[in-house]
Formats: C-alpha cells, sequence, structure tokens
C-alpha cells in the first residue's frame, strides 16, 4: 500500500516575499532621514526633532516635501 503525505508545500511566490508587516516603523530614524529632514525643516523653517521614529521621520519628510514643493 502506497504511502501518502498531506504536507503543504509553500508557493514558490511565497518565498522571498516581501513582508507587509512595517518591522522598522518604530527604530529611530537613519542617518540618511534625519540629514534630509534636517535639511527640510530649516527650508521650512519648522524645528527639527531629533528624537523621531523611522515611520515619523518618513510622514515628516513627505509632508515638509510637500509643502515646500507648493511654495
Amino acid at each position: 500500500m502506497a504511502h501518502h503525505d498531506d504536507t503543504m508545500i509553500t508557493p514558490a511566490s511565497a518565498i522571498g516575499a516581501v513582508p507587509t508587516v512595517d518591522t522598522n516603523g518604530g527604530e529611530p530614524m537613519t542617518e540618511k532621514q534625519s540629514a534630509l529632514l534636517r535639511h527640510l525643516c530649516f527650508t521650512a523653517g519648522e524645528p527639527f526633532d531629533t528624537n523621531l521614529t523611522r515611520r515619523q521621520a518618513r510622514q515628516r519628510i513627505d509632508i515638509l516635501s510637500d509643502q515646500i514643493g507648493r511654495t
């Protein structure tokens, strides 16, 4: 009698897939983010906060970039 193995095989599309969960959002902003944000804050006349997380810095960069682009 043949033995059947019903083990699920992960589809190839899932191998190496980019996670959808933002795992870096709570970490401190990167040096690159810090430099860009410092420049944008100076240009916009806004205060620069050194304690932002990566997620907060990304959001602030987007907001200031839009704000500066409109002036």
